[in-house]
């Protein structure tokens, strides 16, 4: 498959990335031709990741009906649940250098705040 009728197939669904963290469920849908944001959501899950991400995903459907996703978990809540439905997971730290390098060419250091900890990335040449 060329990388023109590879780019076209990949436009036919939307990415959803799911990050269920120790105190939050946060989504959010991505074009993927043209990066723009369609939706996104942040809500406390009061302790029930599962019942959180059954919420987020009725979202989905209801906000997109007959719409097909690419999903992708990340989060510290988020490796059993994804294992579960058969759908890609990523650790966060990684998932967030990967997003921050791809905006920021001369990115030296990130700090993240989270829910209850903290997370600083140094990158190299930065």
């Amino acid at each position: 498959m060329t990388n023109e009728k590879r780019r076209a197939a990949d436009c036919k669904n939307l990415t959803a990335g799911i990050d269920i963290g120790s105190t939050t469920t946060k989504v959010t849908v991505v074009d993927p031709c043209d990066g723009r944001i369609l939706y996104s959501d942040y809500r406390r899950h009061q302790a029930d990741q599962v019942q959180s991400v059954i919420y987020v995903l009725e979202q989905l459907k209801n906000q997109f009906p007959h719409t097909l996703f690419r999903v992708g978990m990340t989060g510290s809540g988020a490796k059993p649940i994804a294992e579960q439905l058969g759908v890609p997971f990523i650790q966060e730290v990684a998932a967030n250098a990967e997003a921050l390098k791809s905006q920021y060419e001369n990115i030296g250091t990130a700090i993240e705040l989270g829910g209850q900890d903290a997370k600083m990335i140094f990158f190299p040449g930065g």
